[in-house]
């Protein structure tokens, strides 16, 4: 067995390379610089010897210079295996020192491996038994290898200065990502700071998305001549593809450091200038987001300081991105409801059945994305369909109304009595104008949803968008809610005596989606599951006890349902955790009220439901959140839920601790009496509670 003493002062690189090589039949030796190397290999030759070159006491050089003018080492072959003297210089005095062999870092293991054989077979062979000793004089040595350190000092200072350049510019795009920006925003802003302040050539972000299972150009940096449009064409990969690394990647979940990409067969060489990459997918509670990829015109540009600076601005930028995606679904979710509030104003405040469909189109419209949609009067039992109002559309549809029932896509709407959605009709039976329209319009999928009001179909609501589209359950859910208010519209056109009903369907209408809502947030905090339905419930309840009447009711009720809307600005691992949480995630969690108000406050017809989302963690005795309102400064729907969100929270499993017995429960809310809790409404809970045991 061989024996191959390994010199380097790093623990990490002797570690690997002393299993590399073991695992390959060698038996190995291992020193830290080249004193202890010379001593190891007087106690005991080796048959070759491995060194670094930057090493603390002996360098390197200084080694190889002793041992090749050592009579009883100078015979035994001497490899250099370096990162950091890398300049062709270093390699030339290395060889005229009497070293064998040159290797700079990293080398694949096999070539690794067969650059060991290579030397020892020709040591073996006698290549090298007439090898001299080193001819260079003292002042020639010295003098090459200071210019050797000169050099490396040089490098280092440069690459200090360039790792200080990266390290501001890097500061300063997770400076960015704590700005109120949208999330493609903030993509251009780091893409831009990387390639100007950072140093590298290219930038990219590729988003993923998950209906398609691609990876999708979104930003770009550092490209002279080409747009974002032309390369987004080229550059889609599908996840796991190996072509172009960034599939391949994206599906391993691991960060891909390509020091020379001219290595990889599955490299694109769109530029031939760039010569190494970094991969950096990025991941949000293992949920993939995207993926930043960074190109330099240089092999070897990425260290791996780089890589770990890279990766934590790619988590900061992750997290920064699904807070914006959290934001505009909220966002979404208020316009919409505003968006319906709107249309209800129209429906109530007009008998004109043309000009409330106008306006009912127009938020439809808006609030689904697509191009055109139109309402139509009829059922399957009319011969004929009406065209009540129509949005959208380049030709007047007028002039081709009214179809045949039985000859237009609305006919199996009207009979289904459900959604049905065409991507193209080339099956369907419809009049020769409507397809003349179709194609005129270059539409590509219609979606027609029926319009049932007190079980009777009434027309159908059809929406018409030019690219291909396939909407999800939440779309769909919207839509059907979307159709309800037409129906409603219609309904009191048709029926004006019935008036007051249909306002009393759409008050239940809001009350299901706040109702709706609440069961969304419920379902995103799974610990506290059911927990709003329970306690709004019992809310209602103690607020009638206490003589509240209509109106009054109806705003505690909404407020009660929507009491922990504001959690929805509260990242999922802070939300979702099951443990205590830190005092800088117990700050992020004490907004929620604060972000409550912010939501809620801007649509006009909730703001009566305000007090208790914004001030049920307020205390008595003026110690609570997010104001630190005392005593009757607390409004008195908060003071009411309070004291029923605190028992009914004690009353339920947690996942980090059980549930308190009834009287344990009661005990703390009597405690916490002129504390936490108003005196009286405890009070009144509590006999409220007593009486229902009994």
């Amino acid at each position: 067995m061989k024996k191959i003493l390994v010199v380097d002062d790093n623990t990490q690189n002797l570690y690997m390379l002393e299993v590399l090589l073991k695992s390959n039949g060698y038996e190995v030796e291992t020193a830290a610089n080249g004193n202890e190397a010379l001593e190891k290999a007087h106690n005991k030759a080796p048959q070759i010897i491995i060194s670094d070159i930057l090493m603390p006491g002996m360098d390197g050089f200084s080694l190889c210079r002793a041992w090749k003018n050592d009579d009883s080492l100078r015979k035994i072959p001497f490899i250099f295996y370096t990162a950091t003297y890398i300049d062709p210089r270093d390699e030339k005095l290395a060889l005229d020192l009497g070293a064998e062999k040159f290797i700079v870092k990293p080398l694949e293991p096999d070539a690794f491996l067969a650059a060991i054989k290579e030397v020892l077979q020709e040591h073996e062979k006698g290549k090298k038994e007439t090898a001299q000793i080193p001819s260079k004089t003292d002042e020639v040595f010295y003098k090459e290898y200071n210019a050797a350190l000169v050099r490396k000092l040089e490098d280092k200072m440069t690459q200090l200065q360039r790792s200080n350049r990266r390290l501001a510019s890097l500061y300063k795009a997770s400076s960015d990502l704590l700005s109120m920006r949208s999330s493609s925003e903030l993509v251009h802003i780091i893409l831009d700071v990387i390639v100007s302040s950072a140093g590298y050539q290219q930038a990219n972000y590729f988003s993923y998305d998950e209906s398609s299972k691609k990876m999708i150009l979104e930003g770009i940096a550092g490209y002279a001549n080409e747009s974002l449009d032309e390369l987004k064409e080229k550059l889609v990969f599908k996840l796991g593809e190996k072509r172009g690394v960034v599939g391949i990647v994206a599906a391993s979940g691991h960060l891909l450091n390509l020091a020379d990409t001219s290595n990889d067969p599955n490299w694109i060489n769109y530029d031939p200038k760039i010569k190494s990459a970094l991969f950096v997918p990025m991941f949000f509670e293992k949920r993939l987001l995207g993926l930043l990829a960074l190109f330099a015109s240089e092999t070897n540009a990425f260290s791996e300081e780089d890589c770990n600076d890279i990766t934590a601005l790619a988590n900061n930028l992750a997290i920064a991105i699904v807070n914006d995606q959290n934001e505009r679904r909220v966002q979404k979710q208020l316009s919409r409801i505003s968006a319906l509030h709107n249309i209800d104003t129209a429906i109530n405040s007009s008998l004109d059945l043309r000009n409330m469909l106008n306006v009912f189109l127009k938020h439809a419209l808006t609030q689904l994305k697509v191009d055109a949609g139109d309402v139509l009067l009829g059922n399957n039992l009319d011969v004929k369909c009406e065209l009540a109002a129509g949005r959208g559309f380049n030709t007047h549809r007028e002039e081709l109304f009214p179809f045949p029932v039985d000859r237009n896509l609305a006919k199996r709407v009207f009979v289904e009595r459900a959604v049905v959605q065409v991507n193209g009709f080339e099956k369907e039976s419809v009049n020769p104008e409507f397809a003349k329209l179709w194609e005129r319009e270059g539409f590509a999928t219609y979606i027609g949803v029926p319009l049932v009001a007190k079980g009777e179909v009434l027309g159908a609501l059809e929406v018409f968008n030019r690219l291909p589209f396939s909407p999800d359950e939440e779309w769909l859910s919207f839509l059907a809610t979307l159709a309800g208010q037409a129906a409603i519209a219609v309904d009191k056109w048709q029926i004006f005596e019935g008036l007051q009903r249909s306002n009393l369907e759409l008050s239940l209408a809001y009350d299901a989606t706040i109702q709706g809502w609440s069961r969304a947030l419920d379902m995103r905090d799974q610990e506290t599951e059911g927990h709003t339905l329970r306690v709004t419930e019992m809310t209602v309840r103690l607020a009638e006890i206490m003589g509240l009447r209509g109106e009054e009711i109806v705003q505690i009720r909404r407020g009660t349902l929507l009491h922990d809307i504001g959690k929805l600005s509260v990242p999922d691992s802070i939300l979702l955790k099951q443990g205590e949480l830190t005092p800088e995630e117990t700050a992020i969690m004490r907004k929620h009220a604060q972000a409550a108000y912010n939501l809620i406050h801007p649509i006009k017809y909730l703001q009566p439901a305000l007090d208790i989302p914004f001030c049920h963690h307020e205390k008595w005795n003026g110690t609570g959140y997010p104001r630190r309102l005392k005593g009757k400064e607390i409004p008195l729907a908060a003071r009411l839920f309070a004291v029923v969100d605190v028992y009914d929270a004690l009353r339920s499993e947690r996942p980090y601790r059980k549930s308190w017995p009834e009287d344990e429960v009661i005990k703390y809310i009597q405690d916490q009496s002129g504390i936490q809790f108003d005196p009286d409404i405890v009070t009144i809970f509590l006999k409220m509670i007593s009486e229902d045991k009994a």
